[in-house]
């Protein structure tokens, strides 16, 4: 329990540093409608994005230091001292410039409300409590966390050899960073959760504003009822991140396109998340391009001059671009690319080739169910029934209730701005992810938008119902389907989580320590503090303590890329030579890259390697690579 308390301690004071933050920015640069009806989202969110810029500028000066943070901290609540009365008055009421909410006879059914709430809160404790499961994720262990981890062990941005994820856009590794600075990995995992959860809320306060309270619980369960978003808000990863950024500048969109004032201020703030959206990876400009669109239609529909609409336009890109720049540039500056790995052709970058460059697209192209006229007429319905584990079926699942919700929501979009708009963008980004790397996880980021159009679909559509006692059923039927589809899709996560409360009250804080992989302990114990590790068939490397190299992917591998352009033994020994390697980690079984037989001979000559460690359940060697510098000191186990 001391584990699971301590972190909850973290975890609280996390966010309310966060809010705090947020509250200063609200107060010294926002006016008190901006967030109206989203205030306590936005200003989390607003400080996150400070705390995002000062951890670049940071890492950017070699001063990501846990002193650094910590001296930040204390500023932050010298300034909260100093602002204390101003921070605390209560914001004036103001007429809300998006029309009153619908709430009909929806909103005085208080039951059906309660049970969706009570679910939702049950779900969260269950995700809570396998959040804080120290184990790390697969893409966490390769860079979600490894690259933070690096920046704080180097104290700002260098680039990581074979590492390209690290020269990709990591507002949410930063935050990460932070994290860890502060206490470890769990709490890093935490943070994503946060997120997650700060989705759910927005998405609930935007159905509620626009169809009332009983929409707004159907919206969180709608978002929420999706095993991709349940599988990544336990984990470090960064969609969600996405996800809240790309909401929040939807919303402000769209409240300016209700607007009849003639200031852009919501668009500047619309860019200012887009932006944070964009740098949360490569793709991510994607949505900010998708809301440019959105702006752009309707204010033509309107029969705006072109020259207005490109003002508004540009109030809406030029932040999101300026947040974006300071990553193209950190990766131009470490790899002469700004876009590093693409765009090869045109401006290069290091262990890096035209090959790899078609390997990594076509395994990219491969993902999803093939790319024929066909294939992206069916596509929306099979990503809806046929979603499941393995790249063939999008890597991921969302809620087969999508199948009656999408279209009831286009058929009710008709009359419903906010339904539509939703759909419109979400649309374009569908489109976008189509024709690119059709992950499952990817989409993620219009889920909300898609969870607020079928929520206020669906009780508006209630509410047109005549008579009050079959309006009262509707009501319940709907409520009972989004609770059964709630616990369909979290069943297995509440079953396990109970069983890790045990764990966590039987091994208490020593539980982190399982985390790690005995062959981690042994390469941090036993190897000299100058090895260098070339991993074979594996790439996970946060708790691998020693200087390493590994490939991002194996379906584009830059070892066996490396490996490939030796043609004997002594190739190989010259390669690992020049590479500064002196032990080589393998991961035996199936997965990973397809090596040359050349590297093959030599991991077999006891002449040029030694074994020095194999783990007890023999998945794991690790190899002395003889005659090079730092692979003394390792003893035979």
């Amino acid at each position: 329990m001391v584990f699971v308390l301590s972190y909850v301690a973290s975890f609280a004071a996390l966010a309310v540093c966060f809010f705090l933050t947020g509250l200063l920015v609200e107060k010294w640069l926002l006016r008190e409608s901006d967030l109206e009806g989203i205030r306590f989202v936005g200003r989390v969110s607003f400080g996150l994005g400070l705390w995002i810029i000062l951890l670049f500028l940071y890492a950017s000066l070699n001063l990501l230091t846990s002193t650094i943070i910590f001296g930040t901290l204390l500023t932050l609540a010298g300034l909260l001292l100093w602002q204390r009365h101003k921070l605390w008055q209560k914001p004036r009421l103001v007429p809300s410039p998006r029309g009153p909410s619908s709430t009909g006879e929806i909103g005085q059914n208080r039951l059906p409300e309660s049970l969706l709430s009570l679910c939702l809160v049950v779900m969260f404790l269950a995700l809570f409590l396998q959040a804080l499961w120290p184990r790390v994720s697969w893409d966490a262990n390769v860079y979600h966390l490894t690259v933070p981890r690096l920046y704080l062990e180097n104290q700002g941005f260098w680039r990581i050899p074979f590492n390209v994820y690290s020269n990709w856009p990591l507002n949410t590794e930063l935050l990460f960073a932070m994290a860890m600075a502060i206490r470890s990995h769990v709490l890093a995992k935490l943070v994503h959760f946060g997120l997650g959860c700060l989705t759910t809320i927005l998405v609930y306060r935007v159905a509620r504003e626009s169809a009332g309270k009983w929409a707004g619980w159907a919206a969180a369960i709608l978002f929420l009822a999706n095993s991709v978003v349940l599988v990544e808000i336990r984990v470090a990863y960064v969609d969600l991140a996405s996800a809240l950024f790309f909401t929040l500048a939807f919303v402000l969109v769209h409240r300016q396109l209700e607007s009849s004032s003639d200031s852009n201020r919501l668009l500047v703030l619309a860019g200012i998340f887009a932006g944070l959206a964009a740098g949360t990876k490569l793709t991510g400009m994607v949505g900010a391009f998708c809301l440019a669109g959105l702006l752009v239609g309707t204010l033509l529909k309107r029969r705006t001059p072109v020259r207005e609409v490109f003002r508004s336009v540009s109030w809406l890109l030029i932040p999101a671009v300026v947040l974006l720049i300071p990553w193209l540039v950190k990766s131009w500056l470490l790899t002469g690319n700004p876009v590093y790995p693409f765009l090869f052709q045109v401006f290069g970058g290091p262990e890096w080739s035209r090959e790899l460059q078609q390997s990594l697209t076509a395994w990219q192209q491969s993902i999803g169910m093939g790319r024929s006229p066909v294939d992206y007429l069916l596509l929306p319905v099979r990503v809806i029934l046929d979603g499941g584990i393995g790249y063939d079926r999008f890597d991921g699942e969302i809620s087969k209730l999508w199948i009656v919700v999408l279209p009831l929501s286009i058929w009710v979009g008709r009359r419903r701005a906010i339904v539509r708009r939703a759909l419109e963008v979400a649309g374009i980004y569908f489109v976008f992810w189509a024709l690119s790397s059709q992950q499952m996880r990817f989409l993620i980021p219009i889920l909300p938008l898609l969870a607020i159009a079928g929520a206020v679909a669906i009780a508006g559509t209630i509410e047109r119902v005549q008579f009050p006692r079959l309006r009262k059923a509707a009501v319940w039927v709907c409520t009972l389907v989004l609770v059964g589809n709630l616990a369909i899709a979290g069943r297995e996560i509440a079953v396990r989580s109970i069983g890790m409360m045990r764990d966590y009250l039987h091994f208490g804080l020593e539980i982190e320590q399982l985390a790690e992989e005995p062959v981690y302990r042994f390469i941090n114990n036993e190897l000299p503090i100058d090895a260098r590790v070339m991993m074979l068939n594996t790439n996970h490397g946060f708790f691998c303590r020693r200087d390493f190299v590994a490939d991002s992917f194996f379906e584009a591998s830059q070892i066996t890329a490396l490996m490939q352009e030796a043609g004997s033994k002594s190739d190989i020994s010259k390669i690992l030579r020049n590479l500064n390697v002196s032990h080589l980690l393998i991961k035996k079984g199936k997965g990973g890259a397809s090596y040359p037989d050349s590297l093959v001979d030599f991991l077999n000559d006891t002449e040029l390697v030694r074994s020095v460690y194999r783990s007890p359940d023999e998945r794991f060697d690790v190899a002395q690579v003889l005659g090079i510098a730092g692979s003394g000191g390792a003893t035979t186990d």
